[in-house]
């Protein structure tokens, strides 16, 4: 019997991008307001910075859009989001601001694309 493919435990920017019909700051706006978990962050070098999201975070992209459909405010979201979920960890502020200060190096650095 083949053995069963394992599951993916990180999503892309760009499949959260295709969830939601948004932008890529778009999706860093909403793990800054609490929204998503954050993203691991990874500098690839010359390409660019390449982020890595829980693979929740599909979920609760769908989640955040459909209560933007009901016309929620992003405040009233963030608490039906931390009710389901809870608030933001640890792990997620500090993947959030490894997040931030990568994308500061590579701006001074005049490698960002």
């Amino acid at each position: 019997m083949p053995r069963a493919k394992d599951l993916p435990t990180f999503t892309t920017t760009d499949d959260l991008m295709k969830v939601t019909g948004l932008s890529r700051s778009a999706m860093y706006g909403w793990a800054d307001a609490g929204l998503l978990p954050a993203p691991e962050v990874i500098s690839d070098g010359s390409r660019g910075i390449k982020a890595r999201w829980p693979v929740g975070a599909l979920e609760r992209a769908r989640f955040v859009m459909a209560k933007k459909a009901e016309l929620l405010s992003i405040p009233e979201i963030r608490k039906l989001v931390e009710e389901r979920w809870g608030l933001p960890t640890a792990e997620d502020t500090a993947r959030r601001e490894a997040a931030r200060e990568l994308k500061r190096k590579k701006k001074r650095d005049g490698t960002e694309e």
